[in-house]
């Protein structure tokens, strides 16, 4: 894939935060999906939440690695106070709430970190580069579009709903479950089918299917930034890897 003149993405510094390329975010949320599954203790699964929040933190995103270690660290004290009372049914239900909340909360994070810092355009660059197949790349193209969309059309339901006296919550779900399903969750269900159709169509117009070569005006490419943070993760990912096979726990 060529890659003519063009700044509408760059791997620099940009607002004292760091860029990272999009395969480097497509890496890392590998290496964390596994590495939250190798350990069960507290200060392993700590670690790696630290991890993810100095990411995001470098990322540009320290308002919300704050709140997310603020969140972390009430489940972990919500844990600790309720394991005691362990033979109770419906504590035994906030604690798998609460311990499930914490153990997908860094893989949570960084998806919506990824998400919210890579441009289409570079993505798709991205998933160019990698060489995958035609149909990945258009059907990645298509869903990473979906995101933002599916969160203006629930957006724009939730407002029109407000107005007839339906709002979609907890309490709605719990006394009005058909009322809710009827005038919310099935309007947004049509329209993401809609949506995912629109954007598939607009792919195509746009030449993502042409079997010629490809150009763009994204730049994108590994910097240091990158090659740092890639070391750093996948030598702790190795590390723990090796310790696994050797039979110890953490």
């Amino acid at each position: 894939m060529k890659h003519v003149a063009g700044g509408l993405y760059t791997t620099k510094r940009q607002n004292n935060e760091l860029v990272f390329d999009p395969r480097t975010k497509l890496i890392l949320l590998i290496e964390f999906d596994i590495l939250i599954f190798l350990g069960r203790s507290l200060f392993y699964e700590m670690g790696v939440f630290l991890l993810c929040s100095l990411i995001l933190a470098v990322g540009g995103h320290r308002r919300n690695s704050i709140k997310c270690i603020g969140i972390f660290a009430i489940c972990a004290a919500i844990e600790q106070l309720i394991h005691p009372y362990m033979s109770h049914f419906l504590i035994s239900l906030v604690y798998f709430a609460v311990a499930l909340i914490r153990k997908v909360l860094p893989i949570f994070i960084l998806t919506k970190w990824s998400v919210e810092t890579t441009k289409v355009s570079a993505f798709v660059a991205a998933l160019w580069k990698m060489r995958l197949p035609k149909n990945m790349i258009i059907t990645g193209s298509v869903i990473f579009r979906c995101f933002p969309t599916i969160r203006e059309e629930w957006t724009a339901i939730q407002s029109a709903m407000r107005m007839r006296g339906i709002e979609c919550n907890a309490r709605s779900l719990l006394f009005k479950p058909s009322e809710t399903i009827t005038y919310i969750l099935i309007p947004l269900f049509i329209s993401i089918l809609n949506i995912s159709d629109e954007l598939a169509a607009a792919a195509l117009c746009r030449g993502l299917d042409n079997p010629g070569t490809h150009t763009c005006m994204t730049e994108i490419g590994f910097k240091r930034q990158d090659v740092a943070l890639l070391i750093l993760v996948t030598g702790i990912f190795a590390g723990m890897c090796i310790v696994r096979i050797l039979g110890v726990r953490l």
